[in-house]
C-alpha cells in the first residue's frame, strides 16, 4: 500500500522551502444582536505555508478564473507541524501583506483520504 502521508510530508517540504508564510482566517458570522445593533463574528487564523503561481493562459478562462488571479499551493501543514484545517471559499489569506480571498476553484489534493496539499484561486 502506498503511504501518502509521507508525500503530503514531502510536498510541505518542498513548499516550505520555495513558498512563503500565509495566514489563513476564516470568519463565521454571529447573529444579530437587537441590543447592541450589531453582530459578533468568530474569527480563526491559522499560519501556514503556500506557493502563489500564476495561472497558466490556457486556464483563465474569464469566468471561473479571471486575469489578475492567482493560484495557492497550501501546504496540508500549519508552520507548528499540526494539520490545517481545511479552507473553504471565502475564507482570506495574507501572503506577503496582501489580502485575498479564496474563490472558486478550491480543492483538497487528498488521494486515499490524507490530504497532501489544497489548490485554491486567490483573487484581490
Amino acid at each position: 500500500m502506498f503511504d501518502y502521508s509521507e508525500i503530503a510530508e514531502t510536498a510541505n517540504e518542498i513548499i516550505e522551502e520555495f513558498g512563503q508564510a500565509v495566514t489563513l482566517t476564516h470568519v463565521i458570522p454571529g447573529a444579530y444582536d437587537p441590543t447592541t445593533g450589531g453582530v459578533t463574528n468568530t474569527t480563526t487564523t491559522q499560519t501556514g505555508t503556500g506557493a502563489v503561481v500564476d495561472w497558466a493562459a490556457r486556464q483563465i478562462d474569464g469566468t471561473l478564473i479571471k486575469v489578475g488571479d492567482r493560484r495557492l499551493l497550501l501546504s496540508a501543514f500549519k508552520t507548528d507541524g499540526a494539520a490545517l484545517t481545511a479552507p473553504v471559499l471565502g475564507d482570506t489569506v495574507s501572503i506577503g501583506g496582501v489580502v485575498y480571498t479564496l474563490v472558486e476553484p478550491l480543492k483538497t489534493v487528498g488521494p486515499a483520504g490524507i490530504t497532501v496539499i489544497y489548490e485554491a484561486n486567490i483573487r484581490v
